[in-house]
């Protein structure tokens, strides 16, 4: 259980610095070519809102399986 709380320590503030390094890099690409205010305010948002998603889709998913194998582990005992 120990490695799953570590490993749920671990993974919360790599996902969170992942998303972070995507927009930023999305953001200066499109700021690099020029797109105007009403992509920021539209598109900008919803790529930002499919990654955080694909993250905690990621992220519960990860967690579900190490959950699953504690579990398994533990009734073989």
């Amino acid at each position: 259980m120990k490695k799953l709380a570590l490993k749920s320590a671990l993974l919360i503030p790599t996902f969170i610095f992942s998303t972070f390094l995507i927009m930023t890099i999305v953001g200066c690409t499109s700021c690099l070519f020029g797109l105007d205010h009403n992509y920021f305010s539209c598109a900008y948002c919803n790529i930002f809102k499919v990654i955080t998603l694909i993250s905690i889709v990621a992220y519960l998913t990860i967690l579900y399986l190490d959950i699953k194998l504690v579990y398994k582990n533990s009734f073989k005992k």
